[in-house]
């Protein structure tokens, strides 16, 4: 990997884990609420109903980017943003409360959406879901849900290609659902008109964007999609909240071992090298759930 690949490479790592340890600090205060994403935390069919879930979700969003409604996609990305703020800030205030961080926070995404900005959302809003669905599925759903968003993810990336072209038209219309890592101190996210996927950070095509003036290749940055620190995430948080409190700081071990497993399953990711958009949930969640038995081995932990 080069030298000026390294620095990205590890700001995004920092923001997964990051977001992993917020998730953990977050998850008494999520629990001790009556918050959840499914009635039954330990039914198999969980999983399935997400997966149809973020069929519809994307199908509806690939329409509208196929028809140019950007207003669609700004729509439903916005609701998703302020349900889970909402939702986070309703576990340490009241519901009104809530509102004014959760009306805060939209319009200053919508009318000053710089790249630091949408670091510390998306810092926030991952943990949140991370969170929230964690403690609304036990092992065995989180896991289940893993392993087939891993096949999907590998299949929408390299078989039908349809979450590249999701991807690349969410960040064309520079949405905030991803982390975005500057190449200069002089990056504007809200100027920029060429950035560069985080998948790309291991191509030497990297190096600059699509202008070839010299002063422009110092432009640009590189991009993770805040899918691939929440779903990880979920499983880390499922073991926090269904297994025994013990280990480090009452975080025990299965969860420690998914948390490692998570940044060397991403570390593997950044050090493949491939001309092509990477998918990135089959290197994060083979990581994640190996780093979780693991921790369930070392512990003597069953966790089924």
């Amino acid at each position: 990997m080069p030298a000026n690949s390294r620095v990205p490479v590890l700001v995004m790592l920092l923001f997964i884990i990051a977001v992993q340890l917020l998730a953990i600090a977050i998850t008494p205060a999520i629990s001790a609420t009556d918050n959840r994403v499914f009635a039954d935390p330990s039914s198999t069919s969980n999983p399935f109903v997400y997966m149809l879930l973020i069929l519809a979700f994307t199908a509806l969003l690939l329409l509208a980017i196929k028809k140019k409604k950007n207003w669609i996609v700004n729509g439903f990305i916005q609701l998703s943003i302020a349900t889970s703020i909402y939702y986070l800030m309703g576990a340490f205030v009241s519901p009104l409360l809530a509102l004014l961080p959760t009306a805060g926070s939209l319009v200053l995404l919508r009318y000053y959406p710089e790249w630091y900005i949408i670091d510390l959302f998306g810092i926030a809003v991952c943990a949140g879901i991370s969170s929230l669905f964690g403690v609304s599925m036990t092992i065995l759903p989180a896991l289940l849900l893993l392993i087939i968003l891993a096949v999907y993810d590998a299949l929408s990336v390299y078989k039908t290609r349809h979450m590249v072209s999701l991807a690349e038209g969410v960040i064309k219309i520079k949405a905030p659902l991803l982390f975005v890592v500057p190449k200069s101190r002089s990056y504007s996210f809200r100027k920029d008109a060429a950035p560069v996927s985080a998948s790309q950070i291991r191509d030497k095509s990297s190096e600059s964007t699509e202008s070839s003036s010299p002063a422009d290749r110092k432009k640009g940055a590189f991009f993770l999609g805040l899918g691939d620190a929440i779903i990880p995430t979920i499983l880390v948080i499922s073991a926090y909240a269904s297994l025994p409190a013990g280990g480090f700081m009452g975080i025990n071990l299965p969860t420690i071992g998914a948390m490692l497993g998570t940044y060397l399953g991403f570390l593997a990711l950044m050090t493949t090298s491939r001309d092509k958009p990477q998918a990135g949930l089959p290197f994060l969640n083979s990581g994640v759930i190996l780093g979780f038995l693991a921790g369930c081995a070392a512990a003597g932990i069953a966790p089924f």
